[in-house]
């Protein structure tokens, strides 16, 4: 199992801000800091605040933020907000499914308690757990959020 790169940058972004709250950061601070493409934060950028947990503000003193309900949101709810059909296998999904052993299987409903497990260990934490712990920068992540001015 591995969860799509928006995935995984959506939840780096959402650290990172979480790091540098209350303050903004521009979409070029945040690519140089994570060393990702600016045009795929973009996209994550506008996808998150669709779903009100990044606050975007344009203009000279614009920039990116969470939202105060962001810190509140499980990591479970994150994840589904960025993969909302998030099926595992090809007969998780329904729709999609075209598989002969497709309701005859007994995989169906191992994947089904696997996908369900996964969630609810995730769900068991929140952003602003994650954001508490120590461990979640290293120094050459500290270095390049001092070295944008933060």
């Amino acid at each position: 199992m591995q969860l799509t790169s928006q995935t995984d940058y959506s939840l780096r972004l959402l650290m990172l801000l979480g790091m540098v709250a209350p303050k903004k950061m521009t979409i070029g601070q945040v690519a140089n800091i994570l060393r990702l493409k600016k045009n795929h934060l973009t996209k994550i950028v506008h996808h998150l605040a669709k779903h009100n947990i990044l606050h975007t503000t344009r203009g000279k003193a614009g920039g990116i933020s969470l939202s105060d309900e962001a810190a509140n949101k499980t990591i479970a709810e994150l994840i589904r907000i960025s993969e909302p059909n998030f099926s595992l296998v090809e007969c998780l999904d329904r729709q999609k499914c075209a598989c002969e052993f497709a309701g005859y299987c007994e995989l169906t409903t191992l994947f089904t308690s696997a996908r369900s497990a996964f969630f609810d260990v995730l769900g068991e934490k929140t952003l602003s757990d994650i954001l508490k712990s120590k461990k979640q920068s290293s120094p050459l992540l500290n270095q390049r959020i001092v070295s944008e001015n933060l």
